[in-house]
């Protein structure tokens, strides 16, 4: 019995001691004044469309200048908060430490497809299925597409593909074109040999490859992996065999089992 006494007052000593540490721990943070801020944009790629520089001015503009000042004045939250709603942002981690440092970690959206509406409006789709305006100091090397897309950024911007899909209300190309672009970008073949993809007046998505001058009409994103895996086929076993690559003004992948090629 003593030593079941003896144990819960050890933990209890314990508790204490780790919950007055923590108290200590706090009450310096709190009375520490910034010296260091840390900045560090995690990008993919050389993409670099917001900058340590420019994450710099976006905090001093919202708090002040932060070197000197107490750890307790400055709210990282409300930091977090600001760099999180920025379009190019998919991340943000902020914290300080004991010492004084302010540590911010960003981390960017990675565009996959560049889209040119039909107003000759553009903006991009990220790798998530979110809409991203262009940059003024950075263009992204990505898949194009053009043609009959009607969608403007300022009515979907704020929305994901997935939630687009799931609005009735919405009929919307964006699904087709992220799904598309997705599938293109993850698969490093077709990444370097399908350059730009039009949308047609009948809404069929028309590749346009980097070798071969043919208009390649995939139609829709039903069945898209076995549509590439037949284009595959005829660069494979045809197209790549005879060196014919540009003999066809066209080849049509819609129809299952088979691909229709025109000759020129």
């Amino acid at each position: 019995m003593l030593k079941k006494i003896g144990n819960i007052l050890l933990w209890v000593v314990l508790f204490g001691g780790i919950v007055a540490l923590l108290g200590f721990a706090e009450v310096k943070r709190n009375t520490t004044l910034c010296k260091e801020i840390n900045i560090r944009v995690l990008q993919n790629d050389t993409d670099f469309f917001i900058t340590p520089l420019e994450i710099r001015k976006l905090i001093t503009d919202q708090q002040g200048e932060l070197i000197g000042k107490a750890m307790d004045k400055i709210d990282i939250h409300k930091m977090e908060q600001m760099l999180m709603a920025n379009a190019y942002v998919i991340d943000a981690q902020v914290y300080a430490t004991l010492d004084g440092n302010l540590e911010l970690r960003v981390k960017q959206k990675k565009p996959i497809v560049r889209i040119m509406n039909s107003d000759d409006e553009s903006y991009y789709l990220d790798s998530l299925g979110n809409l991203m305006p262009l940059s003024l100091d950075f263009t992204a090397r990505t898949l194009v597409v053009n043609g009959a897309v009607n969608e403007p950024y300022s009515m979907y911007y704020g929305h994901n593909v997935k939630q687009i899909e799931k609005d009735t209300n919405m009929h919307s190309t964006l699904p087709g074109i992220y799904k598309l672009s997705s599938y293109i970008y993850h698969n490093p073949f077709w990444k370097a040999q399908i350059t730009q993809v039009y949308v047609d007046s009948a809404k069929d998505f028309c590749l346009v490859p980097r070798v071969g001058s043919q208009r390649i009409v995939f139609g829709d994103t039903t069945d898209m992996v076995q549509k590439f895996d037949k284009l595959w086929i005829l660069y494979r076993d045809g197209l790549s065999a005879t060196g014919k690559w540009n003999d066809y003004s066209s080849i049509n992948l819609k129809f299952k089992h088979q691909i229709i090629c025109t000759k020129k």
